[in-house]
């Protein structure tokens, strides 16, 4: 190997090198709005699944995340104006598809949650449509597809629905009996009543059935398209992705929740 070839792979190497080592090209922000055992603040530090999982992304990617606590219903609107980077927890749809770029992370499944249903309750969106004193309390913002999006703008044009603007507040409407039932993935409010004393008695009341146009679909975070240039979206693309490969995220998941409450609500992506 001659020394102007020994010092092209030199260089390439240290190219190579570099780019790791940049990193981000700037500070991304973060905002994100609690969501039970997922995302939670106490004296203004983010915790829970995650922060947890960005904290260990900025420590191998290596990037800069500026998390900061902001009501569930300006996610959305942040992040379609640009002023947010990564729009997380988040599940895929194409009104987001449109201004960010989908990392899928694990796999959920939105159910019907009930407490102390002892008459027998809709085992289809439709079903539930077509009973017309049926109400839905539900997180303003949340999507679980098109399916969920379709039932949830009927219901609102006939008044059927209550919409809360954190997962506390649809858990205090089961219980103050404003709605029959709320529609989300199970973990979602299994966190909320676990972090919320008053709430944990209804725990044991927690009724959850599946709903026949709701199957597994993917749920991650979304790269935004207009604040993030083509290199960042790689490097966090990557850096994401490995950790659900590996299986970091599924960890994250049964570490923060009681065991066996998972089952019909998250598993791995495949």
């Amino acid at each position: 190997m001659n020394a102007r070839v020994r010092s092209g792979l030199w260089l390439l190497g240290w190219l190579v090198a570099m780019t790791a080592e940049a990193g981000c090209s700037r500070p991304l922000n973060v905002p994100m709005a609690p969501i039970g055992l997922s995302v939670s603040f106490e004296d203004g530090r983010a915790q829970g699944i995650y922060p947890t999982l960005l904290r260990e992304v900025a420590a191998s990617a290596p990037c800069q995340f500026n998390i900061h606590k902001v009501p569930r219903a300006r996610l959305q609107t942040m992040f379609d104006a640009g002023q947010a980077d990564i729009l997380m927890p988040a599940s895929s749809n194409p009104a987001r598809d449109a201004v960010g770029e989908f990392v899928p992370l694990i796999q959920v499944r939105a159910s019907l949650l009930t407490l102390d249903a002892d008459t027998p309750v809709p085992r289809s969106l439709a079903e539930l449509l077509a009973q017309p004193d049926y109400k839905l309390v539900v997180v303003r913002g949340f999507s679980f597809g098109p399916a969920y999006d379709g039932a949830i703008a009927t219901l609102r044009q006939r008044q059927r629905l209550v919409e809360e603007a954190d997962p506390t507040g649809v858990a205090r409407a089961l219980r103050q009996g404003l709605a029959q039932a709320s529609v989300m993935t199970a973990s979602i409010l299994v966190g909320t009543l676990v972090n919320e004393p008053e709430l944990t008695p209804l725990l044991k009341r927690l009724r959850v059935e599946p709903l026949e146009e709701l199957g597994w679909h993917a749920s991650g975070l979304y790269l935004s398209r207009r604040g993030l240039v083509e290199a960042d979206r790689r490097l966090l693309r990557q850096a994401f992705g490995q950790m659900a490969r590996n299986g970091r995220v599924w960890q994250l998941f049964n570490e923060a929740h009681p065991a066996g409450s998972l089952g019909v609500s998250i598993r791995p992506l495949p």
